[in-house]
């Protein structure tokens, strides 16, 4: 047992098991990504890590497997699984993402599980006698009861991750009170299960989430940034200057020294994202004035949003990656599958809390679709670029 001092959590014990998969490269990657991305251009201190955050969810999945009364073995699968679920992540977490979306099927839960199942980590699973099949399904969230733990509407990822992100960007909206969700967790009827007196806690920690993505994780200057690196990443696969997978294996930094290289684009956007030389809003608009196209928008698929894209720099009479179209996903988009335990028995958590119901419709408040280019091009763009938009959703 190795014990690690944590800014939030305290004092981390980390069992021998776990700390030999800790010391794998997959695991250390984590160190150089930063959880925030381009958010500490906003926040200056929200330089923390994957690597961090990691800890933070072993360490609550530990906690929360003792209180839901696990057997000893399956808080083992939990921890480890939780100290596993985000070694999918390439550089810049989310960004890289969204830009191999456009290659590829490519999501971070799919590269967690073939690095599960495929690497030195799957050699230590086996040796002690660990199923890696199994442990890649918690840790997405597909093997129930235990992904329940790791990966679900109310999980220890998320306990984590709104507590980190609040204390490292200063953010005063990530006030949860972990101890009582952890002690009001419990397994029914082998799913588990928030019991009716952790409902205040449940909804503190979603009304969380809520109030953090205007201010964080969709603030307007993080997802210029995002769409930039995006666009610098797209060049560089459609050019085949690295793969997808030598994408997945980089960390932000080999990502920042690789485009630093680049004299195309790329390179160029590099440069103005370390001086903070960003593009600006052209136009912002919200559902109201989309009415129900941005519906439209939302389901576009990825060679008709090219497409969009690609008719918007013709029109503005500008280079490929002049003018960058962001449709961000709502935080909402699927039916919330959280259930507590009421008048002893299961019931969404939305049926009896008017507060949780109520943000699913108050999420189009600061919904909105926007486009950016550098400063200079910003009134052509802003005079051509609605009319192609609010045309395209009639």
């Amino acid at each position: 047992m190795k014990t690690i001092r944590d800014a939030i959590h305290g004092t981390i014990g980390i069992d021998d098991l776990s700390l030999e998969l800790l010391d794998t490269p997959e695991m250390q990657r984590l160190r150089g990504i930063r959880q925030l991305g381009f958010g500490y251009l906003v926040y200056p201190t929200a330089t923390h890590t994957r690597f961090e955050h990691s800890l933070g969810t072993y360490h609550l999945a530990s906690k929360l497997g003792r209180y839901a009364g696990l057997s000893e073995k399956d808080q083992q699968k939990v921890k480890m699984a939780a100290l596993l679920h985000d070694i999918g992540h390439g550089p810049f977490s989310h960004t890289t993402e969204t830009a191999v979306s456009d290659h590829v099927n490519v999501v971070h839960e799919a590269q967690t599980v073939k690095l599960i199942k495929n690497s030195m980590i799957t050699d230590i699973l086996k040796k002690n006698n660990f199923n890696p099949n199994e442990i890649a399904g918690i840790a997405i969230g597909k093997k129930l009861p235990l992904g329940e733990i790791v990966a679900s509407d109310i999980d220890v990822d998320r306990m984590d991750y709104l507590v980190r992100d609040a204390y490292y960007t200063g953010a005063a909206y990530g006030v949860i009170d972990l101890d009582r969700l952890m002690l009001t967790a419990t397994l029914h009827r082998g799913k588990l299960r928030m019991k009716e007196n952790g409902l205040s806690a449940v909804e503190a920690l979603v009304f969380a989430r809520y109030l953090m993505y205007p201010a964080v994780y969709q603030h307007h200057t993080v997802r210029i940034c995002d769409s930039m690196l995006s666009a610098a990443i797209v060049e560089c696969l459609e050019e085949g200057l690295f793969s997808v997978e030598e994408l997945y294996n980089m960390d932000d930094i080999e990502l920042i020294s690789r485009l630093r290289l680049m004299t195309t684009f790329s390179g160029e956007i590099m440069q103005r994202l370390e001086h903070r030389k960003l593009y600006k809003r052209a136009i912002v608009i919200g559902r109201e004035d989309l009415g129900s196209g941005y519906k439209k928008l939302l389901n576009l698929e990825t060679e008709k949003l090219e497409g969009l894209q690609a008719e918007l720099t013709e029109v503005c009479d500008l280079k490929q990656g002049e003018v960058l179209l962001d449709i961000p996903a709502p935080l909402y988009a699927s039916e919330a599958t959280a259930e507590i335990l009421y008048k002893g028995k299961p019931t969404p958590i939305e049926a009896i809390s008017p507060l949780l119901k109520a943000l699913r419709t108050a999420q189009w408040s600061y919904w909105n679709v926007a486009v950016y280019c550098d400063k200079k091009n910003v009134e052509n763009v802003k005079q051509k670029a609605q009319d192609v938009l609010l045309g395209f959703v009639q």
